[in-house]
């Protein structure tokens, strides 16, 4: 079985990838490694759990990206994954002597994004020839594990003009994405936290499958009590504002661009949220004292916000913090609010 699994910065598919994968190659296990108790030692000498892996495809260049890579350490610990820190060449390490066996395991790929730069630009890569290699990568670990999860992003979606070197890149995660999505079982896209079926398995009537809809039960039932938020959200320009005040009429809107910081605990409704959490940042206030205050709240919030995970990762520090922390902020109240929908071309469409 083979999920592919999409979605903009801060989106939360890392998260929905381990939960995902977890749920299939070790069902009823939480996403979690069981503790070594008496009884769970005595059990394991009569059953061999399969081998989990985690292909790790992002070196570290430098603090930025020092801190990424761990805050994915602490998401994955505990929950049985074998490292492999594998940046090119992921055909050859699989047929090489060395290579951890990997039939029945499951094995997670974070994330194409980062395997197709470094096949590009790394001395060891492949260059000219990047989207074909990626491609023979993941097949043939397609053909050798029982389950196989790649976690890939979504960076098609910007208005600012691209590079030819951009265009290329983009153009070789283009075709590794679309070939892949062709040949797996499944692709998943997360927004705010929340899988959406993009394509289900052959035979699956229903939009959710059944592992699937676990893995959504168990991110669920992590989540403490529902708060009285409800989010519209959506690319610039999807008409989400309209939506929004035909979906809740009556209501008094602020203006996120504009309005005091302070004014975010005491709004009822408030649009252009994003741009509402760059000024916060920007005045040095965290995105976990924001999110904490949102939750906090027991009165009714309406929040319209534009999706900006997606498209090439800036270049500016701020504008990546502010781009993934926005994400993130997303996420946390997505996981708590009574309702999310999302608008594409002014179609709004409930995902919760």
């Amino acid at each position: 079985m083979m999920e592919l699994v999409t979605g903009g910065s801060g989106s939360g598919k890392s998260a929905y990838a381990e939960m995902s994968l977890c749920s299939i190659s070790r069902p009823g296990s939480g996403g979690r490694a069981a503790e070594d108790t008496k009884e769970n030692t005595e059990e394991k000498k009569t059953e061999q759990k399969p081998p989990l892996y985690y292909i790790a495809t992002m070196p570290s260049w430098d603090k930025e990206t020092e801190k990424k890579i761990e805050r994915h350490r602490v998401m994955r610990s505990g929950k049985g994954f074998l490292t492999l820190e594998w940046y090119t060449d992921l055909e050859d390490r699989l047929k090489s002597g060395d290579c951890p066996p990997m039939e029945g395991a499951g094995v997670l790929v974070e994330c194409l994004s980062n395997l197709t730069a470094n096949e590009m630009y790394m001395e060891s890569g492949a260059g000219e020839g990047t989207a074909e290699a990626v491609v023979r990568g993941i097949m043939e670990l397609k053909r050798r594990c029982a389950h196989l999860v790649v976690v890939t992003n979504d960076v098609f979606a910007e208005s600012a003009s691209d590079t030819p070197e951009m265009r290329q890149y983009k153009e070789n995660l283009g075709k590794i994405n679309q070939v892949l999505a062709g040949e797996a079982d499944r692709v998943t896209e997360v927004v705010r936290g929340i899988p959406c079926t993009v394509k289900k398995p052959a035979g699956v009537e229903t939009l959710c499958t059944e592992e699937q809809g676990e893995t959504e039960i168990r991110m669920q039932t992590e989540r403490k009590d529902r708060r009285h938020v409800k989010i519209i959200t959506g690319g610039a320009y999807q008409g989400k504002l309209a939506y929004a005040r035909r979906l809740y009429p009556g209501m008094t809107w602020t203006d996120g661009k504009s309005c005091r910081l302070d004014e975010i605990g005491i709004c009822s409704a408030v649009y252009a949220f994003h741009e509402f959490v760059k000024r916060w940042l920007e005045a040095g206030r965290s995105s976990a004292e924001l999110t904490d205050l949102l939750l906090e709240e027991t009165k009714e919030l309406i929040i319209v916000c534009d999706e900006i995970g997606c498209g090439l990762v800036p270049v500016d520090a701020f504008e990546r913090e502010y781009r993934e922390e926005t994400g993130r902020i997303m996420t946390a109240l997505a996981e708590r609010a009574e309702r999310v929908d999302r608008v594409v071309c002014g179609i709004g469409t409930r995902i919760r």
